[in-house]
């Protein structure tokens, strides 16, 4: 039988030697830290979702403005239409550059239209100054009229839509993208067509507690073939409307 001193020490000994070990200061350090690099993950692929959305969403942007500005005129004309099919079959388009949006709309719990706002202008250039000296801005000798405007696109998030009326404005080209302005160097002799797509970025980690991070992009695009492109109100169903005086 092994002397009383022995076994009174006996308890502690597995202690001391646990704490002496590498491998059990190993493994606290890897429970203190493990919490973290999960969180540095979760967190990394949330900016790695981000940065695919907004480079998505920009793609939305110049991919349907590229569609709708390849409008051929017909024979002896200069002017080119799209009508509401038009409109209709390059929106839907977005499930093929974005589908994302399909997964996200569904954790949102709402149809995927409803989930990102693509808004249509068709814009025409009067020209109001011909003193004009500065080749990259003109925006003092034209003014800026929008011709017809997706008004009956969804819109999730606000108003988004350009309105016929007043005059858009011009702003600096480093300017956020609003349906009120253009950029000034797009101001000149030709038309554009401009498509406006903002779309809500949530979280799928986290969304309780990291709002929302709302991410807007326009283009801007000359018509390749026509001096402008109209908007065929025949059989229209309300997608968009054709402005006053054209």
């Amino acid at each position: 039988m092994a002397p009383a001193s022995r076994m009174g020490a006996e308890p502690g000994r597995p202690t001391r030697r646990f704490l002496r070990d590498e491998r059990a200061v190993a493994a606290i350090e890897f429970a203190v830290i493990l919490p973290i690099l999960l969180l540095l993950l979760l967190a990394g692929s949330q900016v790695v979702l981000y940065i695919n959305a907004s480079r998505k969403v920009g793609q939305v942007a110049r991919s349907i403005s590229q569609m709708i500005s390849q409008v051929k005129p017909p024979t002896n004309s200069s002017t080119a239409t799209v009508n509401a099919t038009d409109l209709h079959f390059s929106f839907d388009a977005t499930l093929v550059i974005f589908p994302f949006l399909m997964g996200d709309a569904k954790r949102q719990n709402v149809a995927w239209w409803q989930d990102i706002s693509i808004n249509y202008a068709s814009i025409a250039f009067t020209q109001t100054n011909s003193t004009c000296n500065d080749p990259t801005d003109l925006s003092a000798c034209y003014t800026a009229n929008v011709v017809w405007t997706s008004t009956g696109t969804s819109q999730p998030y606000g108003t988004n839509y350009r309105p016929c009326t007043p005059a858009q404005i011009p702003a600096d080209n480093t300017a956020a993208p609003s349906r009120l302005t253009l950029p000034r160097s797009v101001f000149g002799p030709a038309s554009l067509i401009v498509i406006d797509v903002v779309f809500n970025f949530t979280p799928t980690f986290g969304a309780s507690f990291v709002p929302a991070v709302k991410i807007a992009r326009s283009a801007y695009v000359q018509p390749r073939y026509a001096t402008l492109i109209n908007y065929d109100t025949t059989n229209s169903d309300g997608i968009a409307t054709k402005c006053p005086g054209y």
